[in-house]
């Protein structure tokens, strides 16, 4: 087989320097954030006015570590007679049950847990109908994992900034373990860049955040206008999040109060929630659109804007690397064949200096936004140098597992349909947080 090295090597350049034009271009969208994110938050004024919340925290088999996230709340700064806790179990020798009594909080028992219903969104749902049931009305929901650990300030923090008018609120999501290993780092800078750098910057350009699981409050009357909680798929926080971009409702990121959160330390366990994440993130969504009320916070061509701007996400991104990364194996494919064919030395060089260009955009483009997140939020990180620099460097790692982990849910999709437990250590408690 006669291969015209030259018109390759011609042709694969022209692919990179198209990517690269890709990447430049699309860069401008994250330039965009990153000056928003860089404004000062503003404090909200406090409020003489109180909301009445419900703290609801699934916790199926947490009783390890509950006790830091209760001790926590029941040393919050804003009223107790203004917020209940329920504890979320799936079963009443849940040792759970007894750690809440002791705090003075509630438990709730489920008893749906037939195939498909044993996950987060079905724990929310099922305690929510019961609460209603029996008039137990609140203004809001807050809603936590069970290894949170919480400022003391939190649900002050929040209610005030309810009463501004703001729909659904997140804090900013720190961390217990952030300088264990690669694995903690890498999430800890991955949330960071999404909480400091993409929920401020939307918060600021659209009043639109995007939810991560935990550390929010989202408005009783919202829900009802739903027609219940109606986000039970694996990742209910995305589907609240695209609920909110649907029907126009208003968010924001307060990155002056924290909820800590405990990263897992095993790949296994980290790659197992990776194929959950991207299941969900897949989940049909169009019932979303459907469902709800309308609430037109901005005109309709800002609204177009932003559901495009949340849609496109981070799309170029992905074909950059995708297409990279093919180009690269192509480039390595018939290097490899130029050197068996015995091609000039001038081909075969430049064939696998292409791969190993592909490949170093691809790392780069990783490593140059972790960088800047290390940079920007390191009063917050309080990485160790080593855990900095280590964490910089492995952070593509960690990132690519979500391409093992799109490929591992498409081969064995029963994994995107299960919320399996993960363990806690609850080695940091609410005194070291103190």
């Amino acid at each position: 087989m006669n291969i015209d090295y030259d018109l390759l090597i011609i042709l694969i350049s022209s692919i990179i320097s198209v990517m690269v034009v890709l990447l430049i271009f699309t860069s401008f969208y994250y330039i965009f954030y990153w000056a928003l994110s860089a404004k000062p938050t503003v404090p909200v004024p406090h409020s003489d006015k109180l909301s009445k919340f419900a703290v609801l925290i699934a916790a199926r088999n947490e009783s390890k570590v509950i006790s830091h996230l209760l001790e926590s709340l029941a040393n919050q700064t804003y009223p107790r007679t203004h917020f209940d806790v329920y504890v979320i179990v799936e079963s009443e020798k849940d040792p759970s049950i007894e750690i809440a009594k002791s705090f003075g909080f509630f438990s709730f028992v489920r008893d749906r847990l037939e195939d498909g219903r044993r996950t987060k969104g079905f724990a929310l749902q099922e305690c929510i109908d019961y609460l209603w049931r029996n008039n137990l009305n609140y203004d809001a929901y807050m809603i936590f994992d069970a290894d949170n650990i919480l400022d003391s300030n939190f649900i002050e923090a929040m209610n005030d900034l309810r009463q501004t008018g703001v729909r659904v609120g997140l804090g900013y999501r720190n961390f217990t373990n952030a300088n264990t290993n690669w694995l903690t780092t890498g999430s800890a800078i991955m949330f960071s860049y999404m909480n400091q750098v993409t929920s401020k910057g939307r918060s600021f350009a659209f009043h639109k955040v995007t939810l991560m699981g935990t550390g929010y409050y989202v408005d009783d009357q919202i829900i009802k206008d739903a027609g219940g909680w109606i986000f039970t798929g694996m990742t209910e926080d995305i589907q609240l999040t695209v609920y909110c971009y649907y029907h126009d409702i208003n968010m924001r990121y307060y990155p002056l109060v924290s909820f800590y959160d405990e990263q897992s330390t095993k790949f296994k366990t980290v790659h197992m929630q990776h194929v959950r994440w991207l299941g969900g993130y897949f989940q049909r969504r169009t019932f979303l659109k459907h469902a709800g009320v309308q609430h037109d916070y901005h005109p309709k061509r800002m609204q177009t804007l932003m559901r495009a701007e949340f849609y496109c996400g981070l799309i170029p991104f992905a074909v950059f690397h995708v297409i990279n990364f093919i180009t690269s194996i192509v480039c390595i494919v018939f290097g490899s064949l130029a050197v068996v064919a015995r091609a000039s030395s001038y081909d075969i060089g430049m064939l696998f200096f292409l791969a190993f260009l592909t490949l170093l955009l691809n790392y780069l483009s990783l490593v140059v936004p972790a960088i800047l997140t290390v940079v920007r939020d390191d009063k917050n990180l309080q990485l160790t140098r080593k855990n900095k620099i280590k964490g910089v460097l492995t952070y593509a790692f960690f990132f690519y597992d979500f391409a093992l982990a799109f490929l591992d849910g498409l081969f064995h999709p029963e994994k995107t349909r299960t919320w399996s437990k993960i363990k806690h250590t609850g080695e940091v408690t609410y005194k070291d947080i103190k």
